[in-house]
C-alpha cells in the first residue's frame, strides 16, 4: 500500500503562519457558538457531547478524535502533516480559551450576537486554512479516504457529517437550531471570505513585483 500526505502547498513559515491564524479563529468563533447556546458546528455537536461525558475540555477532546480519525485513516493510505498538527493545536488551544474567558449572556439578544460573530469567525478561520493549503481537518481527511476508494465527494461528505451529527446527538451534544443555520450560512460565507483573502494576496503580489523595463 502506498502511504501519501494530502498533497498542497509547501509546508513555510508563511503557510504555517496562515494555518495557525486559520486554526485560532476558527476556535475562537467555535467557542462564542458554544457559549451562546444556540447551536454549534457538526463536528462540535460531538466534541461537547464527548467534552461532557469524559470531563474533558472541548478543545483536547477535539484534539484527541482528530487523532483518533488520522490513525483510523493511516491504514487506508492516508497520512497527516505538520499542516494537521498546526490547525489542531491552533483549534484545540483558541477554543479552550475562548470558553474560559467568554459567559454565557443571559438576554436572548445577546446569545444571538455571540453567535451571529462566532458564525463567520469561524469561516474566516476555515478560508485561511484552506489558503494555507498545507492540511486538512479529520473529517476531511476520512472523506479523503472514501473518495479514494471511488465514493463521490458530496456522497461522501454528507455521511460524515450526518454520521458525526447524528452521534454527538445521541451522546447529547449541543444541537439546535444554530447548527442548521450554520450548515446553510457556511458554504457562502467561506467562499466569499476565501475569495477576498486570494484577492489581497494577488494585490500584495502585484504591489510587490518589480515594474516591467520598456
Amino acid at each position: 500500500m502506498q502511504y501519501r500526505r494530502v498533497a498542497g502547498n509547501p509546508v513555510t513559515i508563511r503557510t504555517m503562519a496562515t494555518a495557525a491564524a486559520g486554526a485560532i479563529l476558527i476556535g475562537a468563533g467555535a467557542a462564542a457558538m458554544i457559549r451562546a447556546t444556540i447551536g454549534v458546528t457538526p463536528w462540535d455537536v460531538l466534541t461537547t457531547a464527548v467534552s461532557a461525558r469524559t470531563g474533558l475540555t472541548v478543545g483536547t477532546t477535539g484534539a484527541l478524535l482528530s487523532l483518533v480519525a488520522f490513525a483510523a485513516c493511516a491504514p487506508f493510505g492516508r497520512l497527516p502533516g505538520w499542516g494537521n498538527l498546526v490547525t489542531m493545536v491552533g483549534v484545540s488551544g483558541a477554543v479552550d480559551l475562548g470558553l474560559a474567558v467568554l459567559g454565557e449572556p443571559e438576554p436572548v439578544v445577546g446569545r444571538v450576537l455571540l453567535y451571529g460573530l462566532g458564525v463567520p469567525v469561524v469561516c474566516f478561520g476555515v478560508a485561511l486554512v484552506v489558503l494555507a493549503d498545507i492540511g486538512v481537518g479529520p473529517l476531511e481527511m476520512v472523506m479523503l479516504v472514501a473518495t479514494d476508494r471511488s465514493v463521490p465527494l458530496v456522497r461522501a461528505r454528507m455521511v460524515i457529517e450526518g454520521t458525526t451529527l447524528t452521534l454527538g446527538w445521541l451522546l447529547g451534544g449541543a444541537l439546535g437550531l444554530g447548527t442548521a443555520l450554520f450548515a446553510v450560512a457556511a458554504g457562502p460565507l467561506i467562499a466569499t471570505s476565501l475569495r477576498m483573502q486570494r484577492a489581497t494576496v494577488r494585490r500584495r503580489a502585484e504591489v510587490a513585483a518589480p515594474p516591467l523595463r520598456s
